[in-house]
């Protein structure tokens, strides 16, 4: 990712995945409205703000990921299955490389690689970083895999792919007639298909997940060098509760104050609006977070309230990942603004003195019609 080396200030400054990090911390630190963590929301208000909350990091955040044409979509063969109505539908997105800018990478990883799945249909919706002449998609000829070729130095690369999985047929295996004093039966004995698995291989790292994983997939995997690879994916579903995702920077402003600010995107990776909220520990020693949504024109969507922790990071490599990398989880709740609970939202982050350089991803849900109890919305149901 040579290029990267020679881009403007402002785009090195963009956000993780869709907006990566920067390696200059003397970008303008996100500012609360009412910074106050014994506050109900944190100081912030049910009120319309600037596209961008006037950031232009965050104005900027859409550039480092790319819509892809598929050749794949509109044929027959990937029409039926993305038509079928009991076809399971998710999205999975993966990243690979530095997952926040680093100028002192000078060596090149090969991450060329992969993805496929066993039964069903993959469509690539973007592309992430890919730099023209180096990174690019393999011609598609198979539903089932996609192929690409990648190099990172400095940043990352990554794919956004919509994933079909039709409704399990029961394969013909046998057929027997049992023949008795009365009648004779003919007997067909059927077998179901192996269950659908989804393979991400590189080079560096290689995984397979279950469509139960997929259906709330929420990981970061470090591996030995100071490169990484995050997953998230998503199950969504036709005519159904809103459902999507969120990325961007979680870390200390230069006063030393918890912020963060990122990208809200739809269930499709489309980025449709911005967040942002600050952290830290209240009077009653809880770990809280607080933050505001806004859409793409900067209008009011939701207040964001929840609490954060430290944790040990997610198996890389065959070991297990300690607190050194500085990682932690979050898990909270959207408000209207009449400040009643209208969905959930949950991830992970990486926080470091400079919240530039350091990184959160996430997803969100919102509530199912009233006839859904908030308390069947739990965390584990997949988001």
């Amino acid at each position: 990712m040579m290029r990267k080396l020679f881009l403007p200030l402002l785009a090195l400054a963009l956000l993780f995945w869709v907006a990566g990090c920067s390696d200059n911390p003397s970008q303008t630190d996100t500012t609360v409205e009412t910074p106050n963590l014994e506050d109900d929301f944190g100081g912030y208000t049910a009120t319309d703000d600037e596209p961008g909350f006037g950031d232009p990091d965050l104005l900027a955040a859409e550039s480092g990921e790319e819509d892809f044409d598929d050749v794949l979509l509109g044929t027959p063969e990937v029409d039926s299955v993305i038509a079928d109505i009991e076809a399971g539908m998710f999205h999975f997105r993966a990243v690979w490389g530095q997952l926040c800018y680093d100028s002192t990478i000078v060596e090149q990883t090969d991450w060329s690689g992969s993805l496929s799945i066993t039964r069903g249909a993959e469509i690539i919706r973007k592309i992430i970083r890919f730099e023209p002449g180096q990174d690019y998609i393999l011609p598609r000829t198979d539903r089932t895999l996609i192929e690409w070729v990648s190099f990172t130095t400095v940043h990352n690369d990554g794919i956004g792919v919509d994933i079909f999985i039709p409704r399990a047929e029961p394969v013909f295996d046998t057929s027997y007639i049992v023949n008795d004093q009365f009648d004779s039966t003919l007997v067909i004995d059927t077998i179901l298909p192996e269950p659908v698995t989804v393979t991400f291989e590189t080079g560096p790292y290689s995984r397979t997940f279950t469509l139960n994983e997929l259906a709330s997939l929420d990981t970061i995997v470090y591996l030995e060098d100071s490169s990484a690879v995050s997953f998230h994916a998503i199950q969504y579903y036709r005519n159904w509760c809103a459902r999507g995702f969120l990325a961007g920077n979680w870390g200390f402003d230069s006063t030393g104050a918890g912020v963060f600010e990122g990208i809200w995107m739809s269930h499709r990776g489309f980025v449709t609006g911005w967040l942002k909220g600050s952290f830290g520990v209240n009077d009653d020693g809880k770990r809280v977070f607080f933050g505001k949504w806004i859409d793409n024109s900067g209008q009011f969507e939701g207040l964001l309230r929840g609490t954060y922790r430290p944790i040990g990071a997610n198996f890389g490599n065959g070991r297990f990942e300690t607190l050194r990398k500085g990682g932690g989880a979050f898990v909270g709740n959207i408000y209207n603004a009449e400040e009643t609970e209208i969905g959930i939202l949950k991830g992970r982050y990486h926080s470091l003195p400079n919240w530039k350089n350091s990184y959160f991803h996430g997803r969100w849900k919102l509530y199912c019609p009233e006839e859904f109890r908030p308390e069947n919305n739990k965390y584990d149901d997949g988001l």
